[in-house]
C-alpha cells in the first residue's frame, strides 16, 4: 500500500511540473502602472486607474477580451477622478470603481459603469470616511467593502454591506481580527475570503479568513505557509483559492503563486510569474486560464506585461475526493476519525497548512482516536488513501 501511495503522488507530480506554465501575451494598451482596478462580466475584464510613472493617479478604462486576447479603450472615469488604490467589482451587466486616492485626496464615491453605453455615472458613496485600498467580493447582490486606510488611519477594520440594486449602504460587523488594508480578495463557492494585508500596527499579515454571510462574522482558516505579505491578488478558479505576488515586510517583491484549497486546507505552490517579483499587479480569469497583468518591480519599474497560465488545476495531483468525519471541530485534548466501511490496514496522514505531513499513524479499524497534545495550535487536513481514492477531512486544534 505504500509503494502504490508514492508512485500514485510521485506519477502526478512529476505531470505538473510540465503542465504548468505561464505565457505573456499582449501588453497592457497604455502606460505601465500599479495599484490599477479590474472586474470582469462574461468574457471580458475592466480594466483601469491607477498610477503610472511620474506618481501620476490617471481614470482611463479599457477592456479586455478573454477570449480573443485582445485590448480595447473605453470610456474614461469622468474628469477629475483619476485614483489608485481603488476597488472593483461587478454583479450581472454592470461594474463599479469604488474609492481610491489621487496626491492627498481621498474618495469615498461610487462610480457605476454600464457596459451597453459605454458610460459611467455616480450613484450613492459611502456614508463614511473616504478610503483607498480596500478588499471587496459580491455575495447574493451585496457588494462587501472591507478595511482600507483614511486619511486619519494607517488602516481599518471597517465593513460595509452596498445593496447593489437598491443603491444603499449598511454597516456590518467590525473586522474581529483588527484592521486590513491591501489585503487580497475573492468570492469562492459563494463564501467570501480575504488575506493578507497590513494591520492597524503595521504588521504584514498571512492569514486566510472566511466570512459568513448569516451570521455576519469571519472565522480564520488558514495561514499562508510564508511570512505576511500586501498588494497581492486572490481569485477563485477550478474549485481553488489562488494567491499571487505581493510586498513583504522587508521590501521584497514576489512573483508566485500558490494554491489552496479550502476543503482539505492544503496550499500548494505553482510556477512563478517569469521574471522580476513585482507587486499590485491585476488578476482576473475565465474557464480556461488565469491572467495577471501591469504591477510594479521592486526597483520601481511599472509594468505593462500580461501573463498568463492555462489550466493550473488540471493535475489533481494530491487533492483528496471524498470526506471523512472528523470531531469535536475545534478539538482541544483529542478528536475522533471515522473511516467509511470495513477497512484494512492503512495509513493516516495529518497535514498542517503548509502542506507538510505533520504526523502519520496506522489503524485498522473504522474509528480511530488521536491525542491533540502532539500538535500545535492551529489548521489541519487529515488525509488518506483508501479503497483506491482519497479520502480527507479537516480539524482545528485549539489547546
Amino acid at each position: 500500500m505504500k509503494k502504490h501511495h508514492f508512485i500514485l503522488v510521485f506519477s502526478l507530480f512529476s505531470q505538473i511540473l510540465y503542465s504548468q506554465s505561464w505565457q505573456q501575451i499582449t501588453d497592457f494598451p497604455s502606460d505601465g502602472r500599479d495599484d490599477a482596478a479590474a472586474f470582469v462580466i462574461g468574457n471580458k475584464a475592466y480594466c483601469g486607474t491607477g498610477q503610472i510613472p511620474w506618481f501620476i493617479s490617471v481614470n482611463d478604462f479599457y477592456s479586455f477580451d478573454m477570449n480573443t486576447e485582445t485590448w480595447d479603450t473605453l470610456t474614461s472615469l469622468p474628469s477629475g477622478t483619476g485614483r489608485q488604490y481603488a476597488v472593483a467589482f461587478s454583479f450581472q451587466n454592470t461594474g463599479f470603481i469604488f474609492g481610491g486616492i489621487s496626491g492627498n485626496t481621498f474618495f469615498n464615491d461610487l462610480l457605476k459603469y454600464d457596459v451597453a453605453l459605454n458610460s459611467w455615472t455616480f450613484v450613492t458613496p459611502i456614508p463614511a470616511a473616504a478610503r483607498m485600498g480596500s478588499a471587496s467580493f459580491v455575495l447574493n447582490g451585496i457588494a462587501y467593502i472591507i478595511g482600507g486606510r483614511t486619511a486619519s488611519a494607517l488602516s481599518i477594520n471597517e465593513v460595509w454591506a452596498y445593496d447593489i440594486l437598491n443603491d444603499s449602504w449598511q454597516q456590518k460587523n467590525d473586522l474581529p481580527f483588527g484592521a486590513r488594508w491591501r489585503s487580497a480578495s475573492t468570492l469562492h463557492n459563494n463564501k467570501g475570503y480575504i488575506a493578507l494585508g497590513r494591520d492597524e500596527n503595521d504588521r504584514f499579515c498571512n492569514e486566510l479568513f472566511e466570512y459568513d454571510e448569516l451570521s455576519d462574522s469571519w472565522n480564520q482558516i488558514s495561514t499562508f505557509p510564508l511570512a505576511g505579505r500586501t498588494y497581492s491578488s486572490m481569485l477563485s478558479f477550478n474549485n481553488d483559492l489562488f494567491l499571487m505576488t505581493g510586498l513583504d515586510s522587508i521590501g521584497n517583491n514576489y512573483n508566485d503563486l500558490w494554491r489552496i484549497n479550502t476543503d482539505s486546507l492544503i496550499w500548494q505552490q505553482l510556477s512563478t510569474i517569469p521574471g522580476n517579483g513585482r507587486r499590485g499587479g491585476i488578476c482576473f480569469n475565465d474557464n480556461q486560464s488565469i491572467y495577471y497583468s501591469t504591477g510594479v518591480t521592486q526597483n520601481g519599474t511599472r509594468l505593462r506585461e500580461t501573463w498568463k497560465i492555462t489550466e493550473p488545476t488540471s493535475v489533481n495531483e494530491t487533492l483528496p475526493e471524498h470526506k471523512i468525519d472528523s470531531y469535536p471541530n475545534p478539538a482541544n485534548t483529542s478528536f475522533f476519525i471515522e473511516l467509511p466501511g470495513n477497512n484494512t490496514s492503512s495509513i493516516i496522514e495529518i497535514i498542517d497548512n503548509t502542506g507538510r505531513v505533520f504526523k502519520t499513524f496506522n489503524f485498522d479499524q473504522n474509528t480511530i482516536t488521536i491525542k491533540s497534545d502532539q500538535f500545535p495550535d492551529g489548521f489541519y487536513s487529515i488525509r488518506i488513501f483508501l479503497k483506491d481514492k482519497w479520502w480527507y477531512s479537516k480539524i482545528i486544534i485549539q489547546h
